[in-house]
């Protein structure tokens, strides 16, 4: 049975280069649709790295924060706020606390049970919506 773990990380090798090829266009100059587009994308990684956050204190690290923020660095840029919306997301899942409707929605989410995070191995960013992929 060790063909199946061998088979994935090939699989992962070959996937490696393409992911996340594509970079965001920028914010100014959005319509209404890119920025409602934006505005779920920000909330899906702030909602990401919750879960890394609840993981931490959890106990059970998921070792993807560095991948994580270098990655939106490469989509947004080195200075977008989202890293900090990111970083703030991680803190907000260590801590348990809420962060606000704005980058929540209108509900706090519940905590994560601490069982659960082991089914969150997997975790990975949300794709970049095809409207706010930058033209090449």
């Amino acid at each position: 049975m060790r063909i199946l773990p061998g088979l994935a990380v090939s699989m992962l090798l070959l996937a490696g280069p393409a992911w996340g090829q594509q970079t965001a266009r920028p914010l100014d100059g959005m319509s209404s649709e890119q920025r409602a587009d934006y505005q779920r994308l920000t909330r899906s990684y702030v909602d990401t790295f919750r879960i890394l956050g609840r993981a931490k204190a959890c106990g059970q690290s998921i070792e993807r924060f560095e991948p994580f923020v270098s990655e939106i660095a490469r989509r947004h840029g080195e200075k977008s706020e989202l890293i900090a919306l990111a970083a703030l997301g991680f803190a907000a899942g260590a801590e348990n606390r809420p962060l606000g409707p704005e980058l929540e929605g209108p509900a706090t989410p519940v905590p994560m049970p601490c069982d659960v995070i082991v089914y969150m191995k997997n975790l990975s960013l949300p794709d970049l919506p095809a409207s706010l992929v930058s033209p090449q």
